[in-house]
C-alpha cells in the first residue's frame, strides 16, 4: 500500500471511528480504492521511455510522433524515444532526421538537405531534395528505411535513399 493503512477511516467524525460496522465498511472501500490509486499514481512513469513497460513503447512513441521502432531491440527504442521527445522542437530540421534515422542504419551516415529555416526574405532557393546516404541497414530492410525518410520529411521534398551506393526504390523488399 502506498498510502498508511486506515487512511479512509480516519477520515470520519471521531465518535463514528469506533463504530465496527462502519469501520469495515470503510475498509473495504479503502482497498478498493488503493488499486485506482497506485495506478493513478504510475501515470507520470507512462510518458518516461526509462521506465515505461515495453508493451507501451509503441503508444509512446506515438504520442511523441517517432516512427515505427517495432524493429529495434528494446534499449534502442527506449533511447530513442527519449531523443525524439526532447526534439519536438526541432522537428523537420536536419538533425531530426538524423536522430531518427542513425538507430536504423550503420556507419558513415550522411544527410543532404538544401532546406533550412531563415528570416522572412532570407532564404535561398532550395530544390527540395532530401539525400540519406548509410553504409548499410543494421535493423529492418532498405525499403523501411525509406518509408521511414518519407514519413518524417516534409510532403514536397524529393526523398532519395542510397545504401552501399545503391540506390534504394519503393519497389524494393
Amino acid at each position: 500500500m502506498s498510502r498508511q493503512e486506515g487512511w479512509l477511516v480516519r477520515r470520519l467524525p471521531v465518535g463514528m471511528q469506533d463504530d465496527w460496522v462502519m469501520a469495515r465498511l470503510l475498509t473495504i472501500l479503502e482497498n478498493v480504492a488503493e488499486t485506482v490509486q497506485v495506478q493513478a499514481d504510475q501515470i507520470p512513469l507512462l510518458a518516461d521511455p526509462t521506465v515505461t513497460p515495453d508493451a507501451l513503447l509503441s503508444w509512446l512513441g506515438r504520442f511523441v510522433d517517432a516512427p515505427d521502432t517495432e524493429t529495434l531491440p528494446a534499449a534502442e527504442r527506449r533511447d530513442l524515444l527519449a531523443q525524439v521527445g526532447s526534439l519536438i522542437l526541432r522537428k523537420g530540421t536536419q538533425h531530426h532526421l538524423e536522430t531518427l534515422v542513425r538507430p536504423f542504419v550503420s556507419e558513415p551516415l550522411e544527410i543532404i538537405d538544401d532546406g533550412g529555416i531563415y528570416r522572412e526574405g532570407e532564404a535561398r532557393p532550395t530544390s527540395g531534395k532530401v539525400t540519406v546516404r548509410t553504409a548499410g541497414i543494421t535493423h529492418g530492410t532498405p525499403s523501411d528505411l525509406l518509408k521511414l525518410v518519407r514519413s518524417i520529411t516534409p510532403a514536397h521534398c524529393l526523398v532519395e535513399v542510397e545504401v552501399a551506393g545503391e540506390l534504394v526504390t519503393a519497389e524494393e523488399r
